[in-house]
């Protein structure tokens, strides 16, 4: 993977940093923070850069932490999306599934063969269940 070195320009501070990210990518980041700090510094009328940077980190923090909240972790991501599953198998009633058979695959049917689409490869759902 190609190094990158990008220039800093923010609050006053002036240095370079080598990512593994693309140039273009870390420069849109700085320019993102560059806009919050200004608006920060608008928001509270603090000039100092050390404060507006703790204040601005925290402003990131807390957006991030909120934003984690409402998506969730991993685990229960997963408990949802197994909650979801099992609701649409009792909200389809009269279909069962063969053992095995990736949910929404009915016994006998393939599902893509009415649109002329090759079989899926088969899966079974029952093993490596965390």
């Amino acid at each position: 993977m190609a190094v990158h070195v990008v220039k800093v320009e923010l609050l006053g501070a002036s240095f370079s940093v080598q990512t593994d990210e693309t140039k273009e990518y870390l420069e849109s980041l700085l320019a993102e923070l560059s806009r919050r700090f200004s608006e920060l510094r608008s928001a509270t009328r603090v000039d100092d850069p050390l404060r507006l940077s703790i204040l601005g980190c925290i402003t990131l923090l807390d957006e991030l932490t909120r934003l984690r909240g409402s998506i969730g972790e991993p685990e229960d991501l997963s408990r949802r999306a197994e909650d979801l599953i099992g609701r649409l198998d009792a909200g389809l009633g009269g279909f069962d599934r063969e053992p095995g058979k990736r949910p929404g695959a009915w016994a006998g049917e393939d599902p893509g063969a009415r649109r002329g689409l090759p079989p899926p490869a088969e899966v079974d759902f029952s093993a490596g269940r965390r």
